[in-house]
Protein backbone atom coordinates (compact mmCIF):
# COMPACT_ATOMS: atom_id res chain seq x y z
CA UNK A 1 0.00 0.00 0.00
CA UNK A 2 1.70 3.18 -1.22
CA UNK A 3 -0.81 5.93 0.64
CA UNK A 4 0.55 6.77 4.18
CA UNK A 5 -1.29 5.70 7.16
CA UNK A 6 -0.67 8.94 8.84
CA UNK A 7 -2.01 10.61 5.87
CA UNK A 8 -5.24 9.30 6.30
CA UNK A 9 -5.30 10.26 9.59
CA UNK A 10 -4.78 13.68 9.11
CA UNK A 11 -7.67 13.76 6.34
CA UNK A 12 -10.36 12.15 8.53
CA UNK A 13 -9.26 15.21 11.46
CA UNK A 14 -9.81 17.49 8.84
CA UNK A 15 -12.93 16.22 7.04
CA UNK A 16 -15.08 17.02 10.73
CA UNK A 17 -13.85 20.52 10.11
CA UNK A 18 -14.19 21.43 6.66
CA UNK A 19 -17.95 20.39 5.34
CA UNK A 20 -17.68 21.15 1.59
CA UNK A 21 -18.75 24.40 1.44
CA UNK A 22 -21.46 24.32 -1.73
CA UNK A 23 -23.32 20.82 -2.79
CA UNK A 24 -21.98 19.03 -4.86
CA UNK A 25 -23.31 19.25 -8.57
CA UNK A 26 -23.36 16.45 -10.91
CA UNK A 27 -21.49 17.58 -14.34
CA UNK A 28 -20.55 21.02 -13.04
CA UNK A 29 -18.55 22.79 -15.01
CA UNK A 30 -15.16 23.68 -14.21
CA UNK A 31 -13.81 27.29 -13.88
CA UNK A 32 -10.18 26.15 -13.64
CA UNK A 33 -8.15 23.10 -15.07
CA UNK A 34 -4.33 22.23 -13.28
CA UNK A 35 -2.56 19.26 -14.59
CA UNK A 36 1.07 18.08 -12.41
CA UNK A 37 3.45 16.07 -13.14
CA UNK A 38 4.39 13.67 -10.28
CA UNK A 39 7.44 11.90 -9.29
CA UNK A 40 6.32 9.64 -6.32
CA UNK A 41 8.05 6.66 -4.14
CA UNK A 42 7.51 4.94 -1.02
CA UNK A 43 10.04 2.51 1.15
CA UNK A 44 8.95 1.39 4.09
CA UNK A 45 10.90 -0.81 7.00
CA UNK A 46 9.43 -2.45 9.80
CA UNK A 47 11.65 -4.00 12.93
CA UNK A 48 10.02 -7.34 13.91
CA UNK A 49 10.53 -9.38 17.25
CA UNK A 50 11.43 -12.49 16.86
CA UNK A 51 9.54 -15.37 18.85
CA UNK A 52 10.79 -18.91 19.67
CA UNK A 53 14.28 -19.68 20.15
CA UNK A 54 15.43 -16.71 20.30
CA UNK A 55 13.27 -15.51 23.09
CA UNK A 56 14.76 -15.04 26.73
CA UNK A 57 18.15 -15.84 25.11
CA UNK A 58 21.25 -13.56 26.10
CA UNK A 59 22.28 -13.57 22.58
CA UNK A 60 21.43 -14.13 19.20
CA UNK A 61 19.05 -11.85 17.01
CA UNK A 62 16.07 -10.24 18.65
CA UNK A 63 14.57 -8.88 15.80
CA UNK A 64 14.14 -8.89 11.67
CA UNK A 65 14.00 -5.90 9.41
CA UNK A 66 10.96 -6.41 6.36
CA UNK A 67 11.65 -3.66 4.03
CA UNK A 68 8.58 -3.00 1.26
CA UNK A 69 8.54 0.05 -2.20
CA UNK A 70 7.19 1.39 -4.83
CA UNK A 71 6.95 3.53 -7.24
CA UNK A 72 3.11 5.52 -7.41
CA UNK A 73 4.71 8.08 -10.39
CA UNK A 74 1.57 9.64 -12.21
CA UNK A 75 -0.37 12.52 -13.45
CA UNK A 76 -2.98 14.61 -10.96
CA UNK A 77 -5.76 16.19 -12.28
CA UNK A 78 -7.52 19.23 -10.42
CA UNK A 79 -10.75 21.01 -11.90
CA UNK A 80 -12.15 23.98 -9.84
CA UNK A 81 -15.67 24.18 -9.87
CA UNK A 82 -16.61 26.96 -7.10
CA UNK A 83 -14.73 29.30 -5.84
CA UNK A 84 -16.84 31.14 -2.51
CA UNK A 85 -16.43 34.49 -1.25
CA UNK A 86 -14.57 33.09 2.03
CA UNK A 87 -11.92 32.06 -0.56
CA UNK A 88 -12.25 28.60 -0.42
CA UNK A 89 -12.53 26.13 -3.44
CA UNK A 90 -14.49 22.94 -4.55
CA UNK A 91 -12.59 21.11 -7.10
CA UNK A 92 -12.61 17.72 -8.59
CA UNK A 93 -9.42 15.84 -8.08
CA UNK A 94 -8.13 12.36 -9.72
CA UNK A 95 -4.62 10.37 -10.27
CA UNK A 96 -3.74 8.23 -12.65
CA UNK A 97 -0.25 6.40 -11.46
CA UNK A 98 1.61 3.10 -12.21
CA UNK A 99 -0.59 1.72 -8.87
CA UNK A 100 -2.91 4.38 -8.19
CA UNK A 101 -5.90 4.90 -10.15
CA UNK A 102 -7.93 7.67 -8.35
CA UNK A 103 -11.58 8.63 -10.21
CA UNK A 104 -12.64 11.91 -9.61
CA UNK A 105 -13.10 12.84 -5.85
CA UNK A 106 -14.90 16.21 -4.53
CA UNK A 107 -13.01 18.07 -2.30
CA UNK A 108 -13.31 21.18 -0.64
CA UNK A 109 -10.09 23.41 0.12
CA UNK A 110 -10.30 26.03 2.82
CA UNK A 111 -8.29 29.57 2.34
CA UNK A 112 -6.15 28.32 5.56
CA UNK A 113 -5.52 24.95 3.56
CA UNK A 114 -7.79 22.64 5.23
CA UNK A 115 -9.43 20.00 3.31
CA UNK A 116 -12.95 18.62 3.21
CA UNK A 117 -14.41 15.42 1.43
CA UNK A 118 -16.09 12.16 2.10
CA UNK A 119 -14.09 10.46 4.57
CA UNK A 120 -15.51 7.35 2.80
CA UNK A 121 -13.50 8.12 -0.21
CA UNK A 122 -9.74 9.04 0.89
CA UNK A 123 -7.67 10.86 -1.26
CA UNK A 124 -4.28 9.60 -2.42
CA UNK A 125 -1.33 10.75 -0.96
CA UNK A 126 0.05 12.86 -4.07
CA UNK A 127 -3.21 14.99 -3.92
CA UNK A 128 -3.30 15.48 -0.20
CA UNK A 129 0.36 17.14 -0.15
CA UNK A 130 -0.54 19.33 -3.36
CA UNK A 131 -3.92 20.42 -3.04
CA UNK A 132 -3.63 22.60 0.65
CA UNK A 133 -0.86 24.50 -1.75
CA UNK A 134 -3.93 25.82 -3.66
CA UNK A 135 -5.55 27.51 -1.12
CA UNK A 136 -6.63 31.01 -1.94
CA UNK A 137 -5.54 32.80 1.72
CA UNK A 138 -2.49 30.80 2.28
CA UNK A 139 -0.10 32.97 1.10
CA UNK A 140 -1.75 36.30 -0.31
CA UNK A 141 -2.59 37.54 2.93
CA UNK A 142 1.27 37.58 3.89
CA UNK A 143 4.80 39.85 3.18
CA UNK A 144 6.64 37.31 0.87
CA UNK A 145 10.00 38.45 1.15
CA UNK A 146 13.05 36.90 1.51
CA UNK A 147 13.64 35.80 5.12
CA UNK A 148 10.30 35.96 6.51
CA UNK A 149 9.04 32.89 8.24
CA UNK A 150 5.88 32.01 9.67
CA UNK A 151 4.52 28.25 11.58
CA UNK A 152 0.51 27.40 11.62
CA UNK A 153 -0.63 24.49 13.72
CA UNK A 154 -2.21 21.39 13.10
CA UNK A 155 -5.63 20.73 13.92
CA UNK A 156 -6.82 18.58 17.08
CA UNK A 157 -5.67 15.72 17.38
CA UNK A 158 -2.88 16.09 15.59
CA UNK A 159 -0.23 17.95 17.36
CA UNK A 160 2.25 19.75 15.82
CA UNK A 161 2.93 22.59 13.34
CA UNK A 162 3.86 23.16 9.43
CA UNK A 163 6.17 25.97 8.66
CA UNK A 164 6.96 28.02 5.42
CA UNK A 165 10.63 30.58 4.79
CA UNK A 166 10.75 32.55 1.77
CA UNK A 167 14.22 32.14 0.77
CA UNK A 168 13.94 34.00 -2.81
CA UNK A 169 11.61 36.11 -4.68
CA UNK A 170 11.76 37.22 -8.02
CA UNK A 171 8.88 39.13 -9.56
CA UNK A 172 5.81 36.92 -8.91
CA UNK A 173 7.92 34.08 -8.22
CA UNK A 174 8.58 32.68 -4.85
CA UNK A 175 10.35 30.20 -3.41
CA UNK A 176 10.16 28.40 -0.01
CA UNK A 177 11.39 26.40 2.66
CA UNK A 178 9.35 24.07 3.77
CA UNK A 179 9.21 21.98 6.66
CA UNK A 180 6.62 19.90 9.31
CA UNK A 181 6.34 17.98 12.25
CA UNK A 182 3.04 16.19 13.46
CA UNK A 183 2.57 13.82 16.25
CA UNK A 184 -0.78 11.71 16.76
CA UNK A 185 -0.92 10.15 20.25
CA UNK A 186 -3.32 7.06 20.78
CA UNK A 187 -3.46 3.32 19.66
CA UNK A 188 -3.36 4.67 15.99
CA UNK A 189 -0.49 6.76 17.00
CA UNK A 190 2.57 8.43 14.53
CA UNK A 191 5.07 10.90 13.97
CA UNK A 192 5.84 12.47 11.11
CA UNK A 193 8.54 14.94 9.56
CA UNK A 194 8.74 16.25 6.52
CA UNK A 195 11.25 18.72 4.63
CA UNK A 196 11.12 20.29 1.29
CA UNK A 197 11.10 23.09 -1.22
CA UNK A 198 7.96 24.74 -2.89
CA UNK A 199 8.47 27.39 -5.95
CA UNK A 200 4.91 29.22 -5.93
CA UNK A 201 3.37 31.70 -8.45
CA UNK A 202 1.48 34.31 -6.95
CA UNK A 203 -0.48 36.51 -9.94
CA UNK A 204 -1.93 32.93 -10.55
CA UNK A 205 -2.08 31.10 -7.02
CA UNK A 206 -0.30 28.46 -7.97
CA UNK A 207 2.60 25.73 -6.36
CA UNK A 208 5.00 25.37 -9.71
CA UNK A 209 6.57 22.63 -7.95
CA UNK A 210 6.83 20.73 -4.85
CA UNK A 211 9.84 19.05 -3.79
CA UNK A 212 9.57 17.65 -0.33
CA UNK A 213 10.74 14.08 1.72
CA UNK A 214 9.04 12.26 4.33
CA UNK A 215 9.92 9.85 6.71
CA UNK A 216 7.27 8.41 9.72
CA UNK A 217 7.20 6.24 12.53
CA UNK A 218 4.37 4.11 14.08
CA UNK A 219 4.40 1.11 16.55
CA UNK A 220 2.10 -1.62 15.30
CA UNK A 221 1.68 -4.60 17.24
CA UNK A 222 4.39 -6.53 14.86
CA UNK A 223 7.42 -3.90 16.07
CA UNK A 224 8.54 -0.31 14.67
CA UNK A 225 7.20 0.34 11.30
CA UNK A 226 9.36 3.73 9.47
CA UNK A 227 8.16 5.01 6.21
CA UNK A 228 9.87 7.30 4.08
CA UNK A 229 7.93 9.29 0.95
CA UNK A 230 9.84 11.14 -2.16
CA UNK A 231 7.15 13.51 -3.81
CA UNK A 232 7.80 15.81 -6.76
CA UNK A 233 5.30 17.41 -8.27
CA UNK A 234 5.82 20.11 -11.32
CA UNK A 235 2.66 22.05 -13.04
CA UNK A 236 2.64 21.23 -16.24
CA UNK A 237 -0.71 23.03 -17.41
CA UNK A 238 -2.79 25.66 -16.49
CA UNK A 239 -6.12 26.60 -17.98
CA UNK A 240 -6.14 30.18 -15.92
CA UNK A 241 -5.57 33.01 -18.74
CA UNK A 242 -2.59 34.81 -17.91
CA UNK A 243 -2.94 38.63 -17.48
Amino acid sequence: MLARPAAYALLAAFAALAAPPVAQAAGAKSLRTLTFDVRYAVSSTREQRISGLSYGQSSGPTSATVGLGGDDSGTMTVNVVAATADKGLVVDVSYAGKTTKQPPIRVAILSDGRLGYDPKTPICDQALQVLPLLARGMFLDRELAQGVSWSTPYAAPITGTKSYRVTAVSGMHVTFAVSSSMTLSGPQGFDEHTDGTLEYEVDTQAPLRLDVQTRGHRVTPDGLETTDTSLSATLQSDTLPKT
